[in-house]
């Protein structure tokens, strides 16, 4: 007896498997008799077949799949395509028109696909009006018609918003998400993902969208980081302050001082000869040297060399006759550390008391600055 109830067990077990392991799609497309239409998963933006019919003389036939991930998936018929999102044990009924059937007349039975073609019709609704105010804007300057259209746009956005807040666990809204920006609207793209993450782990669309939002993300952290160490560097030595003293050796093996060069208006030029940027800017740096340094101006370069060889030929070769010291510590060197160098070229202007007049100033923005305290 108790051997004859589990096999009784097994089969119903076995039954149940059977029946809930398989979806069907049932699709009737008029005028389309005699085609075939196909039924794929998505991998790697590839289609993979699923299955196929081949549609009856009234242009009808059913899809038998095995229970799908919820994912995006696609109908494929001569060239056209619809795209539906399914999950396990949904199943789906198609009406549309051969040569329109990626706008079918009716999509029912599946929530996830009924939300994405209702989001494509609201989406069309949208696009056409906006071309219409557009299209008047261009022919006449008019105010109600800008009003008209921002009110538009505003709306819209919102409506978007609304539908990726009510499908946030979906598909769809990758979809709605599209929309924006992502630069613009990390924190919403942010919630999407993180939505997603436990409603469609597997997925190859979503594996795409969360490394584009993780990237981001990341290097939305480093840009922050960054400008953090920059605020920090920079309040090292504030505006005012009187500038640390610099010593360190010349090309010729001998020493300078910053403190040398007071009663001038000192340029400390942070540079290297490894460094592209410094060199394209050394020609603008030597123009305004030879403008103001007989009217008491004085450059001191500070080299981030760490060859002596390398430094020296890049100082003969860009033919810069100001002041120049190194201890050739690389981005180590002394006088960059206490100035809280962290990129170069970097330059701190210092006035007649050696005091921090500026930081970073370059090109025009140096000339004028220096001919409002030097004349000229």
């Amino acid at each position: 007896m108790e051997r004859k109830l589990l096999l009784s067990l097994s089969g119903l077990l076995l039954f149940a498997c059977g029946t809930t392991n398989k979806q069907a799609i049932e699709l009737t497309v008029e005028g389309a008799a005699g085609k075939t239409v196909y039924f794929d998963r998505f991998e790697n933006n590839r289609p993979i077949r699923l299955d196929s019919v081949v549609l009856d003389a009234a242009g009808k036939g059913s899809v038998r799949a095995p229970a799908t991930a919820l994912d995006f998936y696609r109908l494929a018929m001569d060239g056209e395509q619809l795209i539906v999102v399914l999950d396990s044990g949904e199943s789906l009924a198609v009406e549309a028109t051969i040569g329109r059937l990626s706008t079918p007349i009716s999509i029912t039975g599946s929530p996830h696909s009924e939300a994405l073609h209702q989001f494509y019709a609201d989406a069309k609704t949208y696009d056409s009006e906006r071309e219409r105010l557009s299209a008047a804007m261009a022919s006449m300057s008019d105010t109600a018609l800008i009003g008209q259209f921002n009110r538009l746009t505003r709306a819209y956005d919102a409506q978007i918003r609304k539908f990726i807040a009510a499908h946030s666990s979906s598909p769809v809204a990758l979809t709605a998400v599209a929309k924006f920006d992502m630069q613009k609207e990390l924190p919403l793209f942010k919630q999407v993902r993180d939505s997603l993450r436990k409603s469609m782990p597997r997925s190859g669309f979503f594996a795409m969208f969360r490394d584009q939002v993780d990237r981001l993300e990341q290097q939305e952290v480093a840009i922050k980081m960054q400008e953090e160490e920059m605020k920090r560097l920079s309040n090292l030595l504030p505006l005012g302050s009187v500038a640390p003293e610099i010593r360190q050796q010349t090309p010729e093996g001998g020493t300078v001082a910053l403190s040398d060069l007071r009663g001038k208006v000192v340029l400390i030029d942070f540079w290297a000869s490894w460094c592209r940027p410094c060199r394209i800017e050394n020609p603008n740096v030597k123009r305004v040297y030879e403008r103001f340094a007989k009217k008491g101006f004085e450059i001191l370069g500070v080299s981030l060399d760490r060859d002596h060889a390398a430094w020296v030929k890049a100082i003969q070769d860009d033919g810069l006759p100001w002041k120049h010291a190194s201890d050739l510590g690389f981005w180590n060197n002394a006088a960059a550390q206490e100035y809280g160098v962290g990129s170069i070229p970097y330059t701190v202007l210092i006035d007649k008391d050696g005091k921090i007049l500026e930081k970073g100033l370059r090109g025009d923005e140096l000339e004028a600055k220096l001919a409002a305290l030097l004349g000229g």
